[in-house]
Order: C-alpha cells, then structure tokens, then sequence
C-alpha cells in the first residue's frame, strides 16, 4: 500500500538477490495520480489545446522556478528539488512558451499595487479587491466567446467556440503577498483555489463578487488546513522510525518528499538529492528497513513510495493455529448437535439414513 516517482532500475532488479532493497511489487498496486505520472516521465502531459493556452509541463516549471525563490526556506528548497526531480517528456522540454512567465509577470503586476495601497481591512477584502483588478485585467478576464458561421445547405448556422481557460493559477500564486501584509510576521504563500473564474465576470450583482470570493476564501482555507493536518500527522508517524536512523542520514529528506509529493522513480532521486545510483539504494533500502518506504512498479518501472502509516493499515489476518482452533471448536459444536438429534431419532425408534 502507498500513499499520493534508467539505470538503477535495471541495476536494482539485476541484484535484487543479494540487496537489502525488496524487489518491485505488481503496478496495479500502486494509485498513481495523472500528473505525477507525467512528471515521473511515464506518460506524456497535455499539451496545448483549446481549453489550455500552455502545456501543463511549461506552467509546472514555471510554478516551481516561483516557488523556489520563496523567502520561506522549506518551500524554496522543496520546489528546487522537485524541479531537479520532473522528467516530462521532449514535448514539454523542447516548446518554446512565454505564456505561463508572461501570467506571473502580470498578476505580479496587480498584486505589488495592492501592496503600494495596503487595506486596514481583513483578508476578504484583499481577495476582493485582487478579483476586481483581474477581472478589469485582458489577460484574466474571460474572454467573450467566439462565433463560426456555417454556411449549410439548409442555411448558415452560428456555433459558440470553447473559451479558453485564463491562468488564474497566476493569481492563486501571487494571492498571498497581499493577505499577508495584514498579518505582520507571517510568510506569503501561496492560495490555491482562491481565484475563481465566475467572480471575474463582468455582470455580476453588486456584493454578487464579495459572495463568491468569500465562498472560494472558505474552500481554499479548508483544503489548506486538511493539508497541514495531514502533514502534522505524518510528522508523528515518522518521528518513532526516524530517531532509530543515523543523524547525518538524509533518509529523512528522502521520506519528507515521498510523502509531501508522491512516489519518485530512483533516478528522480538521483537528481533531487544530487546522490549517486548506490546513495539512493542504501537510502531506500534504510526507509524500508525502518517501515517508512516500500518498493512498487508502474508500467515495468520502478517506484518507491511512502508506506502508509501502521495506524491505518488494515487489521491483519487470523493467525494460522487461532484458525484451526476455531474451526475445531465449530466442527464440535456440530457433532455435539449432530449427535442429540440421533439420540432423539432412538427414542421415537425412528430409523436414521446415512450416507
């Protein structure tokens, strides 16, 4: 079982026999979201369609080249190692897009002025005043959908084309530097989610936005707290098997990423914690040794996973000899039953057929 990543693969299952490694499960255990497998380099990410104006690997990277810079430690050397650790395919390396860069440019444009004019009030109200500068933005606002005419026998008829989506994940990145001038000490992060496309809409009703902003505000401040939640109960789960690791070891590092991104390949790891093929062995090898980290395959690739907690696992199986006994206990409980409704049959001289 996982929770929600080539040369030492091959390497790895050539000497499964004399390392300490496990060798790779079957695939179908391993539930692998679409996006981590297009950035393991599995399978290939969307590319550019009429719903998307970049490819998905493109706007990736250029969320974690933000990210990286983050003033915030932990974040900026998370998404360096996610980075170094991405593998999309030639598709999304090699298509030269100025799109998702050109986005952050402008919803950093709209954030620094509502830096330039902070607001006394509570976050709703920055949120606000973010969705009514992107919504007077052309390159946030939706666009008007587009019309082909077509000229038929019957006559020509008018079809609405698909709009394309704006890059209001942009905004969602951007969103926490204004929140956070209102609560000095704390770190801008990012707010996923806050920037909903109908609050961006130009006939809306008066206070019809602040509705829609305050809803999305809700949502956005759930999915965050269940994440953190979530990240204090994997702390607890790993502290007891951790403290049992060497204290120069950087299997721990190992297992924050496994656990707070997904599962890696072995040289994604390669990359991210710049060790070589036999570093990654021995790291993986003391994860799993310590209960932290199992060993999986996806499509005849090797995979390695944060292993789900003990707590949640599901309860083990009868033993073998506790079996037996009960399956004794109810054979002789039938023969006892077996045998009184004989000895009645006796009473009543009533002849008994058996087999």
């Amino acid at each position: 079982m996982c929770l929600p990543k080539s040369h030492i693969i091959s390497a790895a299952a050539s000497s499964a026999s004399h390392s300490s490694t496990p060798s790779p499960r079957p695939a179908f255990l391993v539930p692998m979201p679409g996006f981590l497998r297009g950035i393991a380099g599995l399978e290939p990410v969307p590319g550019i369609t009429a719903h998307a104006a970049a490819p998905a690997s493109l706007v990736a990277v250029t969320l974690l080249s933000e990210l990286s810079l983050s003033t915030w430690e932990p974040l900026a050397d998370a998404a360096t190692q996610i980075r170094a650790a991405a593998r999309f395919g030639r598709e999304g390396r090699d298509a030269p897009d100025t799109t998702p860069a050109f986005a952050v440019e402008e919803a950093t444009r709209l954030a620094v002025q509502l830096e330039n004019n902070p607001d006394p009030d509570w976050p709703l109200a920055v949120l606000d005043r973010l969705h009514s500068a992107a919504a007077g933005s052309p390159h946030f606002a939706p666009a008007e959908r587009a019309r082909q005419l077509l000229d038929l026998p019957s006559g020509p008829v008018a079809l609405e084309q698909s709009m394309p989506a704006m890059p209001l994940w942009a905004l969602d990145l951007v969103a926490g530097a204004p929140i956070a001038l209102g609560n000095p000490g704390s770190r801008p992060l990012p707010f996923p989610a806050a920037v909903r496309a109908e609050a961006l809409r130009p006939e809306l009703w008066p206070r019809e936005r602040g509705i829609l902003v305050a809803d999305a505000a809700r949502s956005a401040a759930q999915r965050l707290t269940g994440l953190l939640e979530a990240a204090y109960s994997a702390v607890q789960d790993m502290q007891a098997p951790v403290s049992r690791l060497r204290s120069t070891s950087r299997a721990p590092g190992l297992y924050r990423m496994l656990a707070g991104f997904g599962p890696m390949r072995p040289i994604q790891i390669e990359a991210a914690l710049h060790v070589s093929k036999n570093g990654v062995r021995d790291l993986v090898a003391a994860l799993v040794k310590a209960g932290l980290a199992e060993m999986t395959s996806h499509q005849h690739q090797a995979l390695v996973c944060a292993a789900v907690p003990s707590r949640l696992r599901a309860p083990a199986a009868v033993p073998t000899d506790e079996s037996e006994a009960i399956a004794d206990t109810t054979f002789a409980e039938f023969d006892a039953a077996m045998a009184d409704i004989d000895r009645l049959l006796a009473r009543s001289n009533t002849p008994v057929l058996r087999e």
